[in-house]
């Protein structure tokens, strides 16, 4: 029988071959894991996006809900959320504008004919929900609404279609 020649290969291509294999894998890794925190950086920033619309609305409900109660005078106001004793601290950096003018309705004839209820003490309202931290100042809800005495929408007025716009 013949001799079977071995043939062995140098160690060291080999080694070579394996460290750039590493490396590579390292890069595509490193890529890779750059790419996802910045979907996970944005998906947060989404979040408290979301959250603080959701808080500007709860704020907005507490300030239009104290405008049922007890309609502003005309003018302008401002206050600070965290300064009110129901809301506090949680709510540092929110406040509120609020600006009241008075506005003269316009009517428009009724198909009916019959005359309609004139309406007094009509107001226009804005309400601005704001928040404010070190970086910057974000208008997150603005509310334009109208003002009036409460009993000029009592369900009495209604159903006599006392009023018409």
């Amino acid at each position: 029988m013949g001799k079977v020649a071995i043939l062995r290969r140098s160690a060291r291509p080999q080694a070579a071959f394996i460290l750039l294999e590493v490396l590579v894998s390292l890069v595509l890794v490193g890529v890779s894991m750059t790419a996802l925190m910045r979907g996970f950086v944005m998906s947060l920033d989404t979040v408290q996006q979301v959250r603080k619309n959701e808080v500007a609305v709860f704020l907005a409900e507490a300030i239009t809900d104290d405008m049922i109660l007890e309609p502003p005078p005309e003018g302008r106001f401002d206050g600070l959320f965290e300064r009110d004793p129901r809301f506090g601290e949680p709510f540092e950096g929110w406040s509120w504008h609020l600006t009241v003018d008075a506005e003269e309705p316009r009517y428009r004839e009724r198909p009916s004919g019959l005359a309609f209820r004139r309406l007094e003490h009509v107001y226009h309202a804005r309400l601005e929900i704001r928040y404010e931290d070190e970086f910057d100042t974000t208008t997150y809800l603005v509310l334009d609404t109208i003002l009036m005495d409460p009993d000029v929408f009592s369900a009495q007025a209604l159903q006599q279609n006392q009023l018409f716009w």
